[in-house]
């Protein structure tokens, strides 16, 4: 009787799972200065529906407020109190916006925030409705981003890509639409002024980055699954999102002062994901071909592939960063070892097979016709919108108490003053 060594397990291993699905966590903005909306508006928000509204907007930001210091964050907390109070904050700025004259405040709103996504943090201050507005649509954003962290950590991937996809059209809605209209209108802010996600650029690179998330959820759900993946489709898909990261560095760059407020610890893991994913494609690629019986080629893949994964010699070459210490990356090393020991007894189970059965030529440098030309973008934003509000009634002072419109001219509810008020929506700085 004769024992022979237990054969590998050639297939992708749990790392390369683990690793694929590897994602930064964000914190949520923070509210630093309580508001009261029945105070500010005391005199002239005495109608009985304005006073109402006032007094639920006060509630509602308050209730926004303990879900984001909340000692356990929950991402669908944060995003459902922040729904609650955006339609509030919106209709108060309609309602200033059309009244310009009546809109006099008893007290001085403020409105001070920090960032979610700065490493330090600082206060931003501004007396513009309008910001709070902005800062409550990124709550929803980041409270999406923070869902789908939860879910992917969760091992619920197909979810986590929804909810990334979710956070990523609201960030181009602020991007292409909400913050350029703003700044078109004469807003006078400048964007050093204000939280990072609250500006054009960073929030137009995000979308870049939450659809890279979404896409590496997309990987792992397929990696999941029982039985031989698509390895053509997962190439494809890894392409893509190693597309999305540069994308996103790229928009970064152009926000330098923005990007310098932003973790190191983030643009590694960055970095890092851009190698994983590049190698994972190469990865994938090589096994596709070696299913298609094109063994000399699919071993050139894979050695390329098993490059991008060892350490990087210096800052611009290809190659795996260094991860520090302190870093929470840290926790990253042991399934990248692992990763790296699977490719090897891949490559040389691939070697060991061509040397004795197939005597294929393996090409020394993978030909250009042969390498992936274009990735895959599976992932898309989800539309987001924000809802037209009606104005509320204020009341001048004086003889009669009147408001300050006509009635019918408050609650017309017709497509010309729909259309009417959301060209008003962000003109002006004093909203």
């Amino acid at each position: 009787m004769s024992y022979g060594s237990e054969e590998p397990d050639l297939g992708h291993p749990d790392s390369a799972i683990r690793l694929a699905s590897a994602v930064h966590r964000f914190k949520v903005p923070i509210m630093t200065k309580s508001t009261d909306f029945e105070k500010a508006f005391k005199t002239v928000g005495t109608h009985a529906k304005t006073k109402a509204v006032m007094k639920k907007a006060t509630d509602s930001r308050q209730k926004l407020d303990s879900a984001l210091l909340a000692s356990t964050l929950s991402g669908e907390r944060i995003y459902v109190e922040a729904t609650r109070y955006l339609p509030l904050i919106h209709q108060i700025l309609i309602t200033c916006k059309v009244q310009p004259e009546a809109a006099r405040l008893d007290e001085r709103l403020l409105f001070e925030w920090k960032s979610g996504v700065e490493k330090t943090p600082e206060k931003f201050s501004n007396e513009a409705l309008m910001y709070d507005m902005v800062m409550c649509i990124c709550c929803q954003a980041l409270g999406k981003a923070s869902t789908a962290t939860e879910a992917s950590i969760a091992g619920e991937f197909a979810q986590a890509s929804r909810e990334y996809s979710a956070a990523a059209g609201i960030f181009q809605f602020l991007a292409e639409d909400h913050l350029p209209k703003w700044i078109a209108k004469g807003a006078n802010v400048e964007p050093e002024s204000l939280p990072t996600e609250a500006t054009v650029g960073p929030s137009g690179a995000f979308v870049e980055l939450f659809l890279a998330n979404a896409q590496q959820m997309a990987v792992a759900t397929v990696l999941i699954k029982p039985g031989t993946p698509n390895y053509s489709l997962l190439a494809k898909l890894c392409y893509g999102i190693y597309e999305r990261l540069e994308a996103f560095m790229q928009k970064l760059r152009k926000a330098f002062d923005h990007m310098q407020r932003l973790d190191e610890d983030f643009f590694t893991l960055i970095t890092f994901q851009s190698m994983l994913q590049l190698s994972l494609c190469g990865y994938f690629h090589a096994r596709s071909f070696w299913d298609s019986s094109d063994y000399g080629m699919a071993i050139a893949m894979l050695s390329e592939a098993n490059i991008l994964l060892k350490p990087r010699t210096h800052a611009g070459k290809q190659g795996m960063p260094e991860i520090g210490k302190g870093s929470p990356l840290v926790s990253l090393e042991k399934d990248l070892k692992d990763l790296r020991a699977h490719y090897g007894i891949l490559l040389k189970s691939w070697e060991s097979d061509n040397s004795s059965v197939y005597f294929e030529s393996v090409p020394r440098k993978v030909p250009e016709e042969k390498k992936l030309s274009q990735p895959l973008m599976l992932s898309k934003p989800t539309p987001y919108t924000v809802d037209e509000q009606d104005p509320l009634p204020l009341v001048m002072p004086g003889p009669g108490n009147a408001p300050s419109a006509p009635p019918s001219e408050l609650t017309r509810g017709d497509s010309d003053l729909a259309r009417r008020l959301q060209e008003q929506l962000n003109a002006g700085h004093g909203y």
